[in-house]
Order: structure tokens, then C-alpha cells, then sequence
């Protein structure tokens, strides 16, 4: 039998997955990897925006079927004062940092942001 040793910490923290319907690309196709991306933002009925550069996207908050954890696996060492069950035993734990409970859906095409600015003038 397999055990699997799981610690919880108080207070666990309630993450909230966003999902984007179609590709995300760069102009130098670069990895996204630690990039700002864009500003996520809700308004007054708790609809969530996502503005991306110049582009706006209108998305709705969907509860998961099944939750996610976010585990952070430690490796335990012999004579760690952490070992499983009391026991000086190796092996590997996890703590469970997150919960998953809800995503957020962008699937319909972004808006383009257009200011006043942007606009050609009109020669009068």
C-alpha cells in the first residue's frame, strides 16, 4: 500500500484559474513564462475584464466541477524533525498551499480599445 502524507495549513488560500479561449501571442514569440500580461478587473455586477494591450475581454466567473489542490511536494530526510507519522522514516510529503473552486471563462472575441486620441482628427 501506498501512503501519501498531506499537510494542510491554516487558512488555505482560494485561487481562481482563468482560462482564454484561442492562442496568446507575442510580437517577438517569446515565452510567456513570468510576463504581465494584462489587468484583470470587475465591475459593479462582478463581471470580470481582462484588458490585454489594446484589446478588452468580457468573461464570467464558472464554478469548477471537481476542485484542484495546488500541492507543494517536500522530499523528508531520515533525521528531519518533519518525518512521516513521527517515524524517522524518508519519503516524500505534500502541502496542500491552494484551493481551486471557480475559473474564470474569456471565450468571445476581445474588443478593441479605441480612445479619442486614437481617432483620426476631422480637417474642418
Amino acid at each position: 500500500m501506498v501512503q501519501i502524507v498531506m499537510r494542510v495549513k491554516d487558512g488555505i488560500e482560494e485561487w481562481c484559474l482563468v482560462e482564454l479561449q484561442g492562442a496568446l501571442e507575442t510580437r517577438d514569440e517569446v515565452a510567456c513564462d513570468g510576463m504581465h500580461i494584462g489587468d484583470l478587473h470587475f465591475d459593479a455586477k462582478g463581471t470580470p475584464n481582462l484588458i490585454i494591450g489594446h484589446h478588452l475581454l468580457t468573461g464570467k466567473l464558472v464554478a469548477l466541477e471537481k476542485p484542484f489542490a495546488v500541492l507543494n511536494k517536500h522530499k523528508i530526510t531520515p533525521n528531519d524533525d518533519t518525518s512521516i507519522n513521527g517515524t524517522n522514516q524518508a519519503g516524500t510529503e505534500y502541502e496542500v498551499v491552494a484551493l481551486l473552486t471557480q475559473k474564470i471563462v474569456f471565450k468571445n472575441r476581445p474588443k478593441p480599445i479605441i480612445t479619442s486620441r486614437s481617432l483620426p482628427r476631422k480637417s474642418t
